[in-house]
């Protein structure tokens, strides 16, 4: 019975990360820059940056893979304007 209940806790486990600021949960530790685009509603074509915990961003590519630790942050990548 003790292997059905770690079944259960591991299908139950839910990962928490942000994503301009907006919390979001994934059932599994990892996802790729595609589905936290897509859960976010961003369009690929606007990218995507994860924010680390030193504070420098990582630009995430929509087919890279990300393992989702506590406190994970992403925002949408910022567009520069020449001007």
């Amino acid at each position: 019975m003790a292997s059905t209940e770690t079944e259960t806790e591991a299908k139950q486990k839910v990962f928490v990360f942000e994503v301009d600021d907006i919390e979001y949960t994934y059932d599994k530790p990892k996802i790729t820059g595609a589905q936290i685009m897509a859960i976010a509603g961003i369009s690929p074509s606007d990218g995507l940056v994860q924010i680390l915990p030193d504070g420098s961003r990582e630009a995430i590519a929509p087919d890279k893979t990300v393992h989702l630790v506590p406190g994970a942050q992403f925002k949408r990548r910022p567009r520069f304007k020449r001007g």
